[in-house]
């Protein structure tokens, strides 16, 4: 199974589908649709960091939850804290960070967060 290594422990890259995952669910509540924003809108964002640990096993069948919080809203950047829990005994099996950078989708070139995109993530603030 492509979640789980050699070990039978979750592969410590799937700590990084599981965090986007749940940010494209949490865009989707807010009304942001990714393929939109990267083709049809003035801006887009893109991730300038990532950082996650590893602090607990998971295994092949394990449900997981992601809880996911803002910890800062810049003028052309923003962060998120995830935390993965193991669902039935809520043990913390990891911890993830995540920086992203809004930039116009066609030149690149680095641009304030709109409006629209401040509100949403003002929602997430921890």
């Amino acid at each position: 199974m492509y979640d789980t290594d050699t070990a039978q422990i979750i592969f410590f890259g799937s700590q990084f589908r599981f965090i986007n995952d749940t940010l494209e669910e949490a865009l989707r509540k807010e009304g942001l649709d990714l393929h939109h924003l990267f083709r049809k809108s003035d801006y887009c964002f893109v991730v300038v960091h990532a950082e996650a640990d590893y602090l607990a096993p998971l295994v092949a069948g394990d449900e997981i939850e992601v809880k996911m919080t803002v910890f800062k809203i810049g003028v052309c950047s923003f962060g998120f804290d995830f935390e993965i829990y193991k669902t039935d005994t809520q043990i913390l099996s990891g911890k993830a960070r995540t920086v992203h950078v809004v930039v116009d989708p066609k030149t690149r070139q680095k641009k304030p967060i709109p409006e629209t995109l401040r509100k949403g993530l003002e929602k997430y603030q921890a």
